[in-house]
């Protein structure tokens, strides 16, 4: 099993970046001493990936040591990360934050161990994170219009830009498509493609203004 196996990407979703090293996993533990049971924090390190998306972080955490396997553990959707900072005086480590919590790791390969390097890591993500931002904001948009565009409004506009058409081509297969006489959505009988009245709209705008 490779770590890719334990992904679950969506559709258009692709890995973009991974770092390998280790996650700090910090548990409080009570040692007995002789004013009773004082808690101190443990820390454990346990290896895997960073890997990164282009619409979220998953840390990937890999087991065994002769047959390994991977698991995804942790997932933070771009669009839900705070921050990313570097910590430790002496060993080094990146804290990644969402609005829940904070995660911390120590990333070895690329090596990630100063300022700089974390510089070039923020960059990556958050270029990232822009484009995921944009996408989720044109999907609203577009989810908004959806709801208030059908193709009888579709035709009503045609008609007074002196066009009547009776069927269009299909934007994933350019097979003939009938043009429904309402509703927000039709599907392709060729390819079975979803065709939005708001997809045909943009087309239709753009010839008659």
């Amino acid at each position: 099993m490779s770590w890719q196996d334990a992904l679950v990407l969506e559709n258009n979703e692709k890995v973009v970046q991974f770092w390998k090293g280790d996650y700090e996993v910090r548990m409080t533990a009570f040692e007995e001493t002789t004013f009773g049971k004082q808690p101190t924090v443990v820390k454990q390190r346990r290896k895997g990936l960073l890997v990164l998306t282009n619409q979220k972080l998953v840390w990937v955490g890999e087991r065994g040591i002769f047959g390994k396997s991977y698991h995804a553990l942790i997932t933070i959707p771009l669009e839900n990360l705070r921050g990313i900072s570097m910590g430790g005086l002496v060993l080094k480590y990146v804290s990644i934050s969402d609005a829940q919590r904070e995660y911390i790791f120590h990333l070895s390969n690329p090596s990630v161990r100063d300022e700089s390097e974390l510089g070039s890591l923020k960059k990556i993500v958050f270029d990232q994170v822009n484009v995921r931002k944009q996408e989720l904001e044109t999907q609203k948009r577009r989810e908004r219009v959806h709801v208030l565009l059908d193709f009888s409004f579709l035709k009503n506009y045609m008609e007074k830009g002196g066009l009547a058409i009776q069927t269009f081509r299909c934007p994933n297969c350019s097979a003939p498509v009938k043009l429904p006489e309402s509703g927000k959505q039709t599907t392709c009988e060729h390819c079975g493609s979803t065709i939005y009245a708001q997809d045909i709209f943009e087309k239709i705008k753009a010839l008659i203004g």
